[in-house]
């Protein structure tokens, strides 16, 4: 097993800022929040919460939670209008937030006015909702706000505040922190989403198992840990999902499966890792992040596979005659090229076959179609009887067969005819049936066509001599026998 060695390609982007949609949405739900509780914190301060304040001061209260629920509806508008703005509308409705908050101190016994507990909970928001930037502009305009509200309160001192500024520096720091690892684990899962994807694009179109093998190995080098080395392999038929130690190895392997329509589970192979196991501790790999990847990536390449075997067996079915099972003409013509080629290269002989059913129209009037298919089947059955495993029989008219003979020189060519002959000649069938064959060879200097305008016409002068009989242009024609 080797490590997969990762193709170039074009990294995957992460945006350092966040998208502008995200930021919208966001501040629409944290504005939505702020108007709910200027409308709740101006309740509280008509029905007499704290205690101790004027009728005036209350009264002043509740118009200053009520003026900056204004403003930041009219900000939100204003943000929807000019969304070049949206950046410059969270700063300045954090501000407005910083002066609602001085104002209720200022109203309400100021350094030890219980409004500037909403200091805390304003920096948090603002953390939680645009991120950790946003909570130290809160954090420190609650500094501000603190400082202010020392100003005016000429008894107050800083002990009085410092445990709404203390609380809102812890919030907005283990929030931050909290935030800034949820971002590079949601970051991270979208690279290993975008790497999945990748792979998938890759595996549309390629039906070559060996490309489809390669692309799933870089795949899963991507997706694994560092150190871990990823393999395909086609022969494995467990159908097993495991993870293991092995001696120094740590092992994983994840099927390649699926279900027919019949509802019966079928196995491709399996999608196997392996990196060297630590001494002491777990050599597991983690069932919440890189196995979860690992299996939809395996799901993809069998989807793969699958698709790759159902293109092999159309292109089988294009290329073979539906009656017989041998090749079809177009099979034939493929078949030719590629030999010819062959012998050119290898300057080898390569022996052509044509043979035709003697009497075949006069065979179906009086038997039927049915019996005659069964005739072209039985010359079918001889013809893969008596050919090598190079070599390729195909149909290629209607009751006109050829055969390739890949290293056989015209006398080989000729022997092998003259089994046909006699095979088909003592094939069982409604009366007696016979072929005519004519044969031809090169060494590559024929070109397809020429080739088999030689055996055809060879073919020709068999029936021309009476029919059931060889013909090569090296020897005479047999007689019929």
């Amino acid at each position: 097993m080797t490590r997969a060695m990762s193709a170039p390609e074009k990294p995957v982007a992460t945006p350092r800022r966040r998208s502008k949609w995200i930021l919208e949405d966001r501040h629409s739900a944290l504005l939505r929040g702020r108007l709910v509780a200027y409308l709740v914190l101006a309740t509280i301060a008509a029905v007499g919460v704290p205690e101790g304040m004027s009728v005036a001061q209350r009264e002043l209260a509740v118009v200053m939670c009520l003026g900056a629920a204004a403003v930041q509806a009219v900000l939100g508008l204003a943000s929807i209008k000019w969304p070049k703005r949206l950046l410059d509308g969270v700063n300045a409705a954090l501000i407005v937030d910083g002066v609602l908050i001085f104002g209720l101190a200022a109203v309400s016994n100021g350094c030890e006015s219980l409004a500037l507990w909403l200091l805390p909970v304003m920096a948090l928001a603002a953390t939680v909702a645009h991120g950790l930037l946003t909570g130290v502009k809160a954090l420190i305009l609650s500094a501000i706000v603190v400082g202010a509200v020392q100003w005016i309160d000429a008894d107050g001192s800083a002990e009085q505040t410092a445990g709404p500024l203390i609380v809102a520096a812890i919030l907005v720091a283990v929030a931050g922190g909290l935030i800034s690892v949820n971002e590079r684990h949601l970051e991270a899962s979208k690279d290993r989403q975008q790497i999945l994807f990748n792979a998938s694009q890759r595996f549309m179109g390629v039906d070559d198992t060996g490309e489809l093998r390669r692309i799933a190995e870089v795949t899963a080098v991507k997706l694994l840990p560092p150190g871990w080395e990823a393999t395909v392999d086609l022969d494995d038929r467990s159908g097993r999902e495991r993870h293991w130690r092995d001696g120094e190895w740590a092992r994983l392997e994840v099927p390649l499966e699926y279900r027919e329509r019949t509802r019966e589970r079928r196995v491709l192979g399996a999608l196997r890792a392996r990196r060297h196991a630590p001494r002491i501790g777990s050599a597991r790999v983690s069932t919440r992040a890189t196995l979860p990847d690992l299996r939809a990536l395996a799901r993809a390449l069998t989807n793969a596979l699958r698709h790759a075997e159902l293109v092999h067996e159309l292109e089988q079915l294009s290329l073979a005659d539906p009656l017989t099972g041998v090749g079809n003409r177009r099979a034939f013509d493929e078949a030719v090229a590629e030999e010819l080629a062959r012998a050119r290269r290898a300057g080898a002989p390569l022996g052509l076959v044509v043979l035709d059913v003697d009497h075949f129209k006069r065979f179906n009037d009086r038997h039927g179609h049915q019996a005659g298919d069964d005739v072209l089947v039985a010359v079918a059955r001889v013809l893969g009887d008596v050919a090598r495993i190079e070599d390729r029989a195909c149909r290629v008219g209607g009751e006109e067969f050829a055969v390739l003979l890949p290293g056989a020189d015209e006398s080989a060519a000729a022997a092998v005819a003259e089994r046909i002959r006699a095979g088909v000649a003592a094939a069982p069938a409604a009366e007696p049936i016979t072929v005519s064959l004519g044969v031809a060879a090169t060494r590559g200097e024929h070109d397809a066509g020429t080739l088999f305008a030689e055996a055809d016409e060879r073919l020709y002068a068999a029936k021309q001599a009476g029919r059931n009989r060889v013909v090569g242009v090296r020897s005479p024609p047999s007689p019929a026998r």
